[in-house]
């Protein structure tokens, strides 16, 4: 089930300049109510779940309307999940005295409310931001720099305008349709359109960031297997030409040094290191070719005598050419860095002989 964290205040009494936390800009406390409404219908009528925090907040709009369509409990767990710091006061929602099979109350150990809050941000498929003030505007940026779906109401006055303001369409997630729908009125139609917009997102956002990934790993496999093939060929085949096998080992080297630079992307974006886009096949390829080619040959040159790859002593080197192109493509930038730090021509010596008074 896909979740939407509701963000957001409306409330008159903050629209006043005297208020210890006033909106900048002002909140429109009645189309944002009513957005809210709406968007509680629509999520609801689509089976998506909800990331809320606070019965005092906008999020209480969005509870009530979301109940009022009598969703049901799916296999991935009741549809409402409330975050909330242990040490705060609880402040229920009405509707979990009514239904309480429909939420979750998760609690957060640290005790403040900014650690339960922004985290829980990451755990959201979307986004949606109605009113509010300074965490709002918060969340939505962390939102935007983190490119998750972000539903910013335009309308709805507050942090929320501010956010919609800063999207960038085309740049950031959402398109310019979608940024466009986001200044929409409230009414029905168009919280279907807004629901329809985070998904939209949601597609594109996994379509981008999984698809080059996933071509990552194919290349990455093929590619190594054949570098252990051409390698260990130029030294297993029988009556190989030695310039023949020569070739074979430099030809692993390139094809070891791409796929070691396409699992590293891999393994990057599995443990939540690498970009959120990743670079481009050709990118990747074009880093991995010089670096696996720039590591083997240097392992290669510093080899004495001449090189065979024949005998217990070929196999060995071939084994270690091949992992040393591997560990260069998955270590291009450290490779690159090397190379760029070599004084080939021993300038330190001629810049000592100018001239003392620049010195």
């Amino acid at each position: 089930m896909q979740r939407f964290a509701i963000v957001g205040a409306a409330s008159e009494e903050r629209n006043d300049a005297k208020h210890p936390f006033p909106f900048s800009p002002l909140v429109d406390v009645a189309k944002s109510r009513e957005a809210a409404r709406l968007i509680g219908v629509a999520l609801a009528k689509k089976r998506c779940g909800l990331i809320v925090y606070d019965a005092r907040f906008i999020e209480a709009d969005v509870v009530r309307a979301y109940v009022a369509e009598n969703p049901q409990p799916s296999d991935s767990g009741p549809p409402i999940v409330i975050r909330q710091p242990h040490a705060d006061q609880i402040v229920p929602f009405p509707e979990e005295q009514t239904h309480p099979a429909l939420f979750d109350r998760v609690a957060d150990s640290s005790g403040r409310w900014e650690v339960s809050f922004y985290r829980s941000l990451a755990a959201a498929d979307g986004l949606i931001l109605i009113g509010g003030a300074n965490s709002t505007a918060i969340a939505g940026q962390v939102a935007i720099g983190a490119r998750v779906p972000v539903l910013a109401l335009m309308k709805s006055g507050g942090a929320a305008e501010t956010v919609w303001r800063t999207i960038s369409p085309g740049i950031d997630l959402p398109n310019g349709n979608e940024h466009a729908r986001m200044a929409d009125d409230p009414s029905e139609p168009a919280a279907t359109r807004w629901v329809e917009a985070l998904e939209s997102q949601r597609r594109r956002r996994y379509a981008v960031e999984t698809g080059p990934i996933v071509w990552h790993a194919v290349l990455a496999s093929i590619l190594f297997v054949l570098a252990l093939a051409a390698g260990f060929g130029s030294h297993l085949l029988p009556g190989l030409d030695a310039s023949l096998a020569k070739a074979m080992l430099f030809a692993a080297t390139l094809m070891a040094g791409v796929a070691g630079a396409a699992i590293r992307m891999v393994f990057e974006r599995r443990y939540g290191s690498g970009p959120l886009v990743p670079p481009s096949m050709a990118i990747t390829v074009a880093l991995g070719l010089m670096a696996g080619a720039l590591a083997g040959m240097l392992y290669i040159v510093a080899q004495p005598g001449d090189i065979e790859v024949a005998g217990d002593a070929g196999l060995r080197l071939v084994s270690l050419i091949t992992v040393v192109a591997t560990v260069g493509g998955l270590t291009a930038e450290v490779v690159f860095r090397k190379l760029l730090g070599i004084d080939v021509l021993r300038t330190n010596g001629v810049a000592a002989s100018g001239d003392p008074g620049r010195s």
